[in-house]
């Protein structure tokens, strides 16, 4: 498949995702966030990481699956090297690649762990996921079903509609940057990856680049005059492909596609779509909308009947009102004023999301976000008390929930900020994981967390006074060396689940 891509103007920084740093004063009002969590790490992935086997290489650089080490987790590693001459389209991309993922939360996007780079290049840790591209999958079982393409493509109008909300354009949608998680008979799980040259946008500002691939970009874009529905059209080609096995503007090169693209016409008078239903044909033909402006949104598109006729967000949210009550216990007890405690569980939340009780407190999460924009706001977690839990008077009861788990004060309760509070924390606090945490604070593996290596990871993001971390430090260094031993950490995180 042919690509054409443009490397981004260089005043287009993803530095401008970064928030302005103030001094904080108070333990109380350290935010807990991904800048925290994934950090730039010193010296070589080498020193961490063993290369089990090269999974891809191209134009972007070469991606490898990588073991731990000291853990056993697999993780995969994308390598770009530098060139010592000139700054490359691929460099460009990973840098914003790497800030745009930091920003990221969203169960169906590739997680970032952590980054290196080097003398020699830059190294990019994410997840792995085992199953491969679906590109792969749609060569060996395409035509898919209905129900099959149907789980497939609301995980990712759920990712796209997310990545909307915060104002990013992937442009590059197709089925090598979906990949799957898990397969369990014709069920999907999907994350998106490449976000190398996703963008932040503006609204009301319309796009120029050419950037995307071949059979998946959109007409707007060919004429450089686009904005995020872009994304829209890919998704529609991406439909119509599980469901046939062909593009519907098929060429020999670049340029008999792109012809075809700008003309806009497709036939869905084939074989493959003689007994697929007439929803899932709408669907495709509001998508492949030559008009941006009557392009159904992603938000739109998962509220087609399709969706609702195949039942699908019914098969991935809680059906279980037990788990939903203990989740919900869980959250009343959730101690936010625990600040190192709270970034260690959020770390192992972000880093071992492979775990069943986080994959559990997804399909919690999904009963209250009514809109699939990967958040839940207060009017849709007092609908949920309502309706599910047939609580009444619940208001304050909401409030008191968001003073605790929106630390970023942004009036949303996000993914992993549910986790964290929702989960049982005993699972996260054994020795294993605890010792896969403290590596967090001891990057220098000492055996000992200092006061330095407490604000590296405290101030990575923020600007956080002397005081408040003495004060965090000596609350836990009990014995005055100077120093937090792992006892000592193992210790002040039990306090998490005691009352």
């Amino acid at each position: 498949m042919g690509i054409c891509k443009s490397s981004q103007p260089k005043e287009d920084k993803t530095a401008v995702l970064r928030k302005k740093k103030t001094t904080i004063d108070a333990e109380s009002d350290i935010r807990i966030d991904n800048e925290m969590i994934i950090s730039k790490v010193k010296g070589s992935p080498a020193e961490n990481y063993s290369v089990k086997k090269k999974l891809g290489e191209g134009s972007y650089g070469v991606v490898f699956r990588v073991e731990h080490k000291e853990t056993g987790l697999i993780r995969a590693m994308k390598q770009i090297i530098k060139n010592p001459h000139s700054k490359r389209e691929s460099e460009i991309e990973i840098l914003n690649e790497i800030n745009i993922l930091k920003k990221m939360d969203h169960p169906n996007i590739v997680k970032i762990f952590e980054f290196y780079n080097t003398t020699d290049g830059y190294f990019l840790i994410t997840e792995f996921c085992n199953e491969g591209e679906l590109f792969t999958e749609i060569l060996d079982h395409a035509p898919f079903s209905e129900s099959s393409a149907g789980k497939i493509m609301y995980q990712i109008f759920s990712a796209v509609n997310y990545c909307h909300n915060l104002n990013i354009i992937h442009r590059d949608l197709k089925p090598e940057n979906i990949l799957i998680e898990k397969k369990d008979g014709t069920d999907y799980s999907i994350k998106i990856i490449d976000f190398g040259t996703a963008k932040l946008y503006e609204k009301n500002k319309k796009e120029k680049k050419v950037i995307g691939s071949s059979y998946y970009i959109a007409p707007e874009v060919l004429s450089e005059n686009y904005n995020q529905m872009c994304d829209l059209w890919s998704c529609g080609v991406i439909l119509y492909i599980l469901l046939s096995g062909k593009p519907p503007f098929p060429g020999q090169s670049d340029n008999v596609i792109f012809e075809k693209i700008r003309i806009g016409k497709y036939n869905m008078n084939i074989k493959q779509f003689e007994n697929v239903s007439s929803e899932v044909k709408d669907l495709i033909a509001n998508l492949l909308e030559k008009s941006p402006n009557k392009r159904l949104t992603a938000q739109k598109a998962l509220e087609h009947p399709w969706f609702k006729k195949l039942n699908i967000k019914a098969n991935l949210v809680e059906n279980d009102l037990e788990k939903i009550k203990k989740s919900l216990e869980n959250i009343k007890k959730f101690k936010p004023e625990l600040k190192l405690q709270q970034v260690v569980i959020a770390y192992l939340v972000h880093n071992i999301p492979q775990l069943q009780i986080i994959k559990d407190a997804y399909k919690i999460f999904l009963t209250y976000d009514e809109n699939l924009d990967g958040k839940i706001t207060k009017k849709e977690m007092i609908k949920c008390f309502r309706s599910l839990l047939k609580m009444s008077n619940v208001e304050k009861e909401v409030d008191e929930i968001f003073d605790k788990l929106d630390s970023d004060n942004n009036g949303f309760i996000e993914y992993e900020e549910f986790v964290r509070a929702s989960i049982d924390k005993e699972t996260l606090i054994r020795g294993d994981f605890l010792q896969f945490a403290f590596k967090l604070f001891d990057k220098d593996n000492s055996g000992e967390i200092t006061i330095d290596e407490l604000r590296n990871v405290f101030c990575n993001g923020h600007s956080v006074s002397a005081k408040v971390l003495d004060e965090m430090f000596n609350k836990i260094d009990k014995d005055g060396s100077k120093s937090i031993s792992f006892l000592e950490f193992q210790e002040v995180m039990k306090k998490i689940i005691t009352d």
